[in-house]
């Protein structure tokens, strides 16, 4: 079985650190972003399976992600915010989101998410 490549795009460093030693731990690959920006850019040239994105990042939010980034073989998006409102997941699964976990976030029901993504 070939290992998972999963795009983490968050801008809280330390929060950004502890996804990436849950999901390494798993043994999937992980590829960092601090930006949404840099997220955009690393997805545009990387081959991903999953990208797990803050919906409020410093220089956009997860919906403007979403519609900057016009790959059309986009991989499974899990958004993750510590207070989306209601219309901001509504919008965020309008573009194509397949799931918005709550901040903080479990790490049980984060891989229980990530497997079911990635299946």
């Amino acid at each position: 079985m070939n290992q998972k490549t999963i795009l983490l795009v968050e801008d809280n460093d330390s929060f950004r650190e502890s996804l990436r030693k849950v999901l390494e731990r798993q043994n999937y690959q992980i590829l960092e972003a601090a930006s949404g920006s840099e997220g955009i850019r690393l997805a545009a040239k990387e081959e991903i399976d999953l990208i797990i994105l803050d919906y409020y990042l410093g220089d956009m939010t997860g919906a403007d992600f979403l519609k900057t980034w016009q790959d059309k073989k986009e991989p499974p998006v899990i958004v993750l915010s510590a207070n989306i409102d209601r219309e901001a997941n509504q919008k965020a699964l309008d573009l194509g989101v397949k799931l918005s976990l709550a901040k903080p976030i479990d790490r049980h029901e984060l891989l229980a998410a990530v497997k079911s993504s990635l299946n």
